[in-house]
């Protein structure tokens, strides 16, 4: 495109306006138009925006957790900052209330006894812990020792070969074999999946066990504490009881049969070879589980600005950012030491609400300056799985076919070298020229992606047909740590960026037409800078789905399936519920997750969905990732 040519705002085609008068008129009073809208009797304050963020990430609120008094805090707060900027309350009030699964407590009656002559009744924090995904029950069952309790077959290697342990409670050590040999077909020292707690319960589970007895291996963890409850997060519906027991424990019981952990774990790192069998069976557990899965009400803070057009007011632009974090860590924390401390959230995501209360104060600082209407929402959920976005879209308080666009501000507080991330540019023809044509005035180094999916609340608009942009400055070393401070934050540049957004809306607002959604044909890749939203991401198989994150019902629900995916082909719809894959139960994303991961690219799998009250049946044969 030459110097003279400028792209027609939300028209992907160039117009050059020397060569058509008309066009160069219209040209004209769009950015007349676009230039009022950005004239407001405030500005935005990189002072002003610090000091939300620093209130936000304070120690105060304690990190913003979901379901704790703090994030009720933020709320009422961010409230006071819409209705002080002049934003309307929609529907009575600027709460959109929503119930959600926060965590898990313990309850009073878990119980490991030993059963014989006489039973051995073990202490509950001290030799067992419950993990937090375990079901609640009351099981009598027989042991099994089932080595790393590990199915795979990429690495001829499978724990339950040749080994029934229906009706069984299996013992599973903890980690991966060879973990400490750079050979290891477990690549290397590096980490498979199968490490994982969560993978290790769905295969005992899979295999029919009723219950895991998980320990620690004593080859190369000495330390035999005990997980803590809460650290580690999984299904709220995993259909396994599941405890974590002191080595010296099981130990005990392996002495009466003359066998030793430190010993089967060495024949099995050795050779690779199966170690698994019953145990006598006087030899049983009853274990007693009482996990009680918290329920909290959340709420998004939602303020409104309407429009001054009487043609126009009716449509709107959603402007969003998360205001919850992970309050003390006991989920989703990368700093698992320092679980218990708080983690402030300051880049994420108290940048981006303190963004969004800085462009409220902004906007409604004429109330003549809009002429389409703008609907401020603060989401909460949105480290659960984006439940509060989820929330609002299939309850909005403003009609869906009217919102016209939404744009996401999650991690806006940290640009790193002039580079500023924008996806969701594929999801309307106009908006990559109208970036780059606003960002003429930024000056930022602009890496964008066509995507409208990814970790964040644009998603759920996107799979509603709303067109997105999602603004982001980038991970960094203190994503998700109690390190994530105010201090790290640049007031300056996050303010180019809030001004950036607000030349966008600005021109979203003046266009005589509304941006139209496209589909985007995503690319099969293993990452993106925002995360990728399918279950076995980064790894080889390709299904094609998109999971509904708002759906609490058994089965995984598509919010949409990719175009010419192998999903689509086998005549999958967004809509589905999973219920089987490859002759085996889908309870949940984890499931997904575990089983699509262990198959391979051209493998043939049959599948179950629920389509309204009918079970549909299909064979999809997976593709690979690019």
């Amino acid at each position: 495109m030459s110097k003279n040519c400028i792209a027609e705002p939300l028209d992907a085609r160039p117009y050059c306006p020397r060569k058509t008068p008309r066009v160069r008129l219209k040209l004209l009073v769009v950015f007349i138009l676009a230039f009022a809208a950005l004239a407001p009797g405030a500005s935005v304050s990189s002072v002003r925006w610090l000091a939300d963020v620093k209130y936000l990430s304070s120690d105060q609120l304690k990190g913003r957790g979901d379901g704790s008094p703090e994030l009720d805090q933020a709320a009422d707060y961010i409230a006071e900052q819409f209705r002080k900027a002049g934003l309307e309350p929609v529907g009575g009030g600027y709460f959109q209330p929503f119930g959600a699964v926060v965590g898990a407590d313990l309850g009073t009656q878990n119980s490991l006894v030993l059963l014989g002559s006489p039973d051995r009744s073990y202490r509950l924090n001290q030799d067992f812990i419950p993990l937090t995904f375990s079901d609640s029950g009351d099981q009598t069952a027989p042991l099994a020792f089932v080595g790393y309790g590990i199915t795979a077959p990429e690495y001829q290697y499978d724990d339950y070969a040749g080994i029934d342990v229906h009706g069984k409670a299996v013992i599973v050590l903890r980690h991966e074999p060879q973990e400490d040999d750079a050979n290891s077909v477990f690549r290397g020292k590096e980490t498979t999946r199968h490490a994982a707690l969560v993978s290790k319960a769905i295969n005992a589970r899979n295999h029919g066990a009723v219950a895991m007895l998980l320990v620690n291996d004593p080859l190369n963890h000495s330390d035999d504490r005990l997980v803590s409850f809460g650290g580690i997060q999984g299904p709220t519906d995993l259909g396994l009881q599941v405890v974590h027991v002191k080595r010296e424990v099981v130990e005990k019981w392996m002495d009466q049969i003359s066998r030793s952990l430190r010993e089967l774990q060495k024949t099995i790192d050795r050779d690779l070879s199966h170690q698994s069998f019953l145990l006598p069976s006087d030899l049983q557990v009853k274990m007693v589980t009482d996990v009680r899965h918290r329920q909290a009400a959340l709420k998004n803070v939602v303020g409104y600005l309407p429009g001054s057009d009487p043609a126009l007011r009716n449509q709107v632009i959603v402007l969003g950012a998360h205001y919850d974090h992970l309050g003390l860590g006991e989920y989703d924390s990368l700093a698992p030491g320092q679980v218990g401390q708080i983690h402030h959230g300051a880049d994420d995501n108290a940048s981006g609400t303190a963004g969004l209360m800085e462009l409220a104060r902004l906007f409604a600082g004429d109330e003549h300056q809009v002429r389409r209407s703008l609907l401020f929402i603060a989401f909460a959920g949105e480290e659960l799985g984006l439940l509060g976005s989820a929330h609002y879209v299939e309850d909005p308080l403003l009609p869906l076919d009217r919102t016209i666009a939404m744009l996401n501000l999650d991690m806006i507080g940290r640009v790193n070298k002039n580079k500023l991330y924008v996806g969701g540019v594929g999801t309307s023809p106009g908006f990559r020229p109208l970036l780059e044509e606003e960002n003429d005035g930024a000056g930022f180094q602009l890496d964008f992606s066509d995507s409208g999916y990814g970790a964040s609340d644009h998603m759920s608009f996107n799979r509603k047909q709303v067109p997105v942009l999602f603004f982001f400055s980038g991970l960094h070393p203190d994503y998700h740590k109690p390190s994530d401070t105010w201090e790290k934050q640049r007031p300056e540049e996050t303010a180019r960026v809030l001004e950036l957004v607000a030349r966008v809306v600005g021109r979203l607002d003046a266009a005589e037409e509304r941006p139209q959604w496209v589909a985007v044909r995503e690319r099969r890749r293993s990452s993106t800078p925002a995360g990728d939203e399918e279950a076995g991401q980064g790894y080889g198989p390709y299904f094609g789905s998109i999971p509904d994150f708002g759906e609490t019902a058994k089965g995984v629900k598509f919010a949409d399936v990719r175009e010419g995916s192998p999903a689509a082909k086998a005549g999958l719809l967004a809509g589905d519920i999973l219920i089987q894959f490859d002759g085996k139960e889908v309870r949940n994303l984890y499931d997904f997750t575990y089983l699509l991961r262990a198959k391979n690219p051209d493998d043939e799998v049959p599948v179950v969905v629920l389509r309204g009250d009918k079970e549909v049946r299909a064979v999809v044969k997976l593709g690979r990732r690019e």
